[in-house]
């Protein structure tokens, strides 16, 4: 197929109603080489911390890849010939070996300031042209990923010893559901869903028609695309997820675990002698995406022998309405991480609906070999259970979050004991400034043996990295947190973190890897405002580093240009920020420049919270070729990460005066831009993508403030998604006046600025159908208003195709070229004042 006939779809032109067939375009050269940037590199590092893999990942997918056949079923986009995702997001093309103690020496080198040479690196040969899913094994002397080929997918293990890669299975994958396998502990053998001769529906004319039945239950659910429509598909899906689950070992054997079924997860116990499952059980649900359809939990001996059913999981059909209901049924099935054979679950104490009143919500139980007996009762919470980890030191953390309240906390436990919970931290879920970051976890050795993956504890200590946001600006760190028992009781007390290594002033640097704790050994990301982020290794004792990957060259059309971290107030006085780029060698004595902000809504219960900023004086300025930053080569000054925020106070809803808050976030932001001198009141434009989107239509319609939009893959009539949108949870019938309001769909006779509509025509987003572009323009276009729609063939939320991207940047530059003119002669787009 060749690009141009892949590429005839309509672009509606200015103040026409005819589409015209369309090659694809590129920008000018400083856009196109913003698309050529590499992207960063991924990294594992081995359990022993041995070994560093330095992983290339693909840029970009070219349109023929995503113009070869596909199947969308269950909320699934499936290649029938490959048995695998379609769109396999994360693939690379180079994997390479680093030796740490390598990059220790040269570290020792540099602190009595030797010259660095260039490490030596492994490079692995790999049989296919891209892999995904690469990791260690537990014993860390075996590299697993999954080759990527035309017929399907195929596990590989690369033996680091011998510097030899070899397939382990004989038929090729069943990665319908995933690119999934589960290392056992002792590193001897892998899980993995293996395809078997299971003849593939076929297409039959005859099927009759489609009929859908109510019952008498609610199914109030988002509305999905790609879902089952009928018995036709039902069958297609059934024959095309049925894999074998197998135990490959490394010697050469397999083992069928079970009979063939639909196997959406699986995970082996610390002691490698059971196997949980968890199986999608029909009939299968026209209304929900396949992760929640009925689903079957059982126990299978590593020998493949059926153990024990646990639990029959309805659909999630019929879950009630709100942010924290859950189905009925156990749920966050798993093993405990320190234990050798002890599954942990949480059940629902409200029986899922959490719009009944209750003093505890949910309650962790365990259950362990040889699961004979009822399960043990662990401790209650008042919010939903999010997330459960466990420690060494017989330490447990458990988060929980109230979405109403819009608030989240984390607390430890006694995984020993039926203590109370010890709070560690509270915060409103968006609220950076109060997030300790992330414990540093590790796989760990009990007896000798390898256990799951646990949170470090030594000395009654835990240790934990973040960004540590703040008004004056990032801040990433490293501390320790000791928890211990109280001498007067069980209770366990959590002191005051302390600080063991920080990022540098003039840098931002944030942690990778934690190597060692004494020596404390960091590999970090290091990155400053004029070097791109690279990989470095620390160690603090000696102050030796050695940088792993150097920092990859900028696009130069962008050296030189400045950003500046803005700061204003909304009318009521609610602090608002932004992030300004200007072009290089602009003087406030060049005069003012057209504008081009981009913003996403977001919203809050809390004011505090939604004035915070997250920037970094010395963070470099990547340009991304889906935001707005590429224009400013073009002498655009661009406003990026406008805040925006709707809140809702006390009983209010944010949604109430989302159009007011809207404006009046616009206003303050053009307003600030103006009185600096920077920004030509009548030449400002205002992009979104997605909701942001959906808030440029509705800024569009209700104000004058800009002069043009450019709105990418949005929702602009709510009442097509009558279940609720973003964060909004009440139903079209129980507010129609709201969804009539918020819609621009409903106000498209106010847009009366030109705006520039893309959407790929196979979006997959909840919500946000191609549809929704196409009727808002239709409307605009009938009424007499100024548009242009351009949809992406192939394309679904975000665009991928570096062809789309490349033309979704020309079809902006040339919008914005057009309709921010002075007065409107051309633009300057000069990329450089002097």
């Amino acid at each position: 197929m060749s690009r141009m006939s892949i590429f005839m779809y309509s672009l509606i032109a200015f103040f026409s109603s005819a589409s015209m067939a369309a090659e694809y375009q590129a920008p000018s050269q400083a856009l196109k080489e913003v698309v050529e940037q590499k992207k960063k590199l991924s990294t594992r590092l081995s359990n022993n911390k041995q070994w560093l893999a330095l992983l290339t990942p693909k840029a970009h997918q070219d349109i023929e890849a995503l113009a070869k056949p596909e199947l969308k079923l269950a909320g699934l986009r499936l290649s029938p010939t490959q048995l695998a995702p379609s769109r396999i997001k994360t693939q690379y093309l180079k994997l390479e070996l680093v030796e740490l103690s390598e990059i220790a020496d040269q570290a020792k080198a540099y602190s009595s300031n030797a010259p660095q040479v260039d490490l030596a690196k492994r490079v692995i040969t790999l049989p296919a042209k891209s892999i995904a899913k690469v990791e260690f094994s537990p014993n860390s002397q075996y590299i697993s990923f999954i080759a990527l080929t035309e017929h399907g997918t195929d596990l590989y293990l690369y033996d680091i010893k011998k510097d030899q890669s070899r397939k382990l299975n004989a038929n090729r994958l069943n990665a319908t559901l995933g690119l999934n396998y589960k290392w056992l502990h002792n590193s001897q053998g892998l899980i993995t869903s293996i395809a078997f001769n299971n003849p593939i529906a076929k297409n039959n004319t005859e099927l009759g028609p489609n009929i859908s039945v109510t019952s008498a239950k609610k199914a109030p659910r988002r509305t999905y695309q790609d879902l089952l429509k009928n018995a036709q598909d039902d069958a297609l899906f059934n024959s095309l997820t049925r894999s074998q689950l197998t135990l490959l070992s490394l010697d050469g054997t397999t083992t069928a675990i079970g009979e063939p079924a639909i196997n959406i997860h699986y995970q082996v116990s610390p002691n490698d002698e059971y196997i949980l499952t968890k199986q999608i059980a029909p009939p299968f649900s026209h209304v929900v995406k396949y992760r929640d359809f009925a689903q079957d939990v059982a126990l299978y001996k590593l020998n493949g022998h059926h153990l024990k059913s646990l639990a029959k999981l309805e659909s999630s059909e019929f879950r009630p309405s709100g942010s924290d209901s859950v189905r009925k049924g156990p749920r966050l099935i798993h093993w405990r991480a320190d234990k050798p054979a002890t599954l942990a679950f949480v059940r629902a104490l409200d029986n899922g609906d959490s719009n009944v009143k209750v003093d505890f919500r949910d309650q962790l139980m365990q259950l362990a070999a040889p699961f004979n007996n009822l399960a043990e009762q662990q401790f209650k919470t008042p919010w939903r259970i999010a997330n459960i980890q466990w420690g060494e030191g017989k330490l447990g953390l458990v988060t929980e979050k109230n979405s109403t309240k819009k608030q989240m906390r984390v607390s430890f436990f006694n995984t020993d004991k039926h203590s109370s919970l010890t709070l560690w931290y509270q915060k409103a879920i968006r609220d950076s400034y109060r997030d300790p970051g992330s414990l540093v976890s590790h796989k760990a050795i009990i007896g000798g043996k390898q256990f799951g993956r646990l949170f470090t504890v030594e000395d009654n200590q835990v240790l934990h990295f973040g960004l540590g946001a703040s008004k004056e600006g990032y801040q990433p760190f490293l501390k320790t947190l000791t928890v211990s028992e109280a001498s007067t009781s069980e209770q366990l007390v959590a002191d005051a973190p302390k600080i063991v290594w920080q990022s540098s002033k003039d840098k931002l640097e944030t942690v990778r890897y934690v190597i060692s704790r004494d020596p404390l050994r960091l590999i970090i990301n290091r990155q400053t405002k004029d070097i791109p982020s690279h990989l470095v290794f620390i160690d603090t004792k000696s102050k030796g580093e050695t940088v792993i990957e150097p920092a990859t060259a900028g696009v130069d059309a962008f050296k030189g240009m400045t950003r500046q971290l803005i700061t204003y107030k909304r009318a009521d006085g609610l602090p608002l920020s932004g992030n300004l780029y200007l072009p290089r060698g602009y003087k406030k004595s060049d005069g003012p420049l057209p504008v081009l902000m981009w913003a996403y809504p977001r919203e809050y219960k809390n004011a505090e919270v939604a004035s915070q900023v997250n920037y970094s004086p010395n963070q470099y300025n990547y340009i991304s070729p889906k935001g707005p930053v590429p224009f400013v080569a073009k002498g655009f000054a661009v406003f990026d990460r406008v805040a925006m925020p709707i809140i809702g106070v006390g009983k209010e809803k944010p949604n109430d005066n989302f159009r007011a808050q809207l404006i009046d976030n616009a206003k303050a932001a053009i307003d600030t831009l103006v009185m600096m001198g920077v920004a030509d009141r009548d030449r400002v434009a205002i992009g979104g993508h997605s909701y942001g989107a959906f808030m440029v239509a509705n800024l569009l319609a209700h104000s004058d403030l800009f002069a043009a939009g450019i709105a990418r893959s949005g929702a602009y009539n709510r009442t097509l998604t009558p279940f609720g949108f973003q964060h909004e949870k009440r139903n079209f019938w129980e507010a129609p006046s709201l969804y009539q309001q918020i819609s621009p769909f409903t106000h498209a006779d106010k847009i009366d600025e030109p705006l520039l509509i893309m959407h790929g025509e196979m979006d997959s987003n909840s919500g946000t159908y191609p549809m929704q572009s196409a009727r808002l323009f239709k409307a605009i276009r009938g009424l007499g208003g100024q548009a242009r729609l351009v949809t992406f063939p192939f394309e679904s939320h975000s665009y991928k195709a570096k062809e789309s991207i490349l033309h979704m940047l020309w079809e902006q530059e040339e919008w914005l070229s057009k309709h921010l003119s002075q007065s409107t002669g051309a633009p300057d787009t000069k990329a450089s004042f002097h």
